[in-house]
């Protein structure tokens, strides 16, 4: 099976935080890009967080994209993930999580990429341990 699995954290997001707590809207954004790559959708729910964002899914066939909002850190997590029986799904899988991006304006983004079921493996490769990406903590309970 091939697939992609983006996880994702935008920092900084120039939208407005009434537009990050807003699940209706969020909703709106997350439809009208998966519409826009021809991707139907088999279930969706939006829904506001206990931390006054919002926290959303679209399910489509072979597809999912988990969507949540920090309005207070003006931040953004994503999940998406993609199986491909062809390169162009995964390329549309670049496309769709690019232009989410684009609407939510981040001024510094990381994503760790996962992609399986590559013909060409990498020879001797070893897992590592995961490397601390960012040095935000105030929002943590301490």
């Amino acid at each position: 099976m091939h697939s992609i699995h983006f996880l994702g954290e935008w920092l900084g997001c120039r939208t407005s935080v009434d537009a990050l707590r807003d699940p209706a809207s969020i909703r709106a954004l997350c439809v009208e890009h998966v519409m826009r790559h021809h991707v139907s959708i088999a279930g969706d729910l939006f829904a506001a967080s206990a931390h006054e964002g919002v926290v959303g899914t679209i399910m489509a066939d072979d597809m999912h994209i988990v969507l949540r909002t920090f309005p207070d850190r003006h931040a953004v997590d994503i999940d998406l993930y993609a199986s491909s029986r062809h390169n162009a799904d995964i390329g549309m899988v670049f496309h769709l999580l690019s232009d989410l991006c684009d609407d939510f304006k981040p001024t510094r983004t990381m994503l760790h990429r996962v992609q399986h079921g590559t013909d060409s493996q990498v020879m001797g490769r070893t897992p590592v341990r995961p490397t601390r990406s960012s040095g935000f903590t105030s929002w943590r309970a301490a």
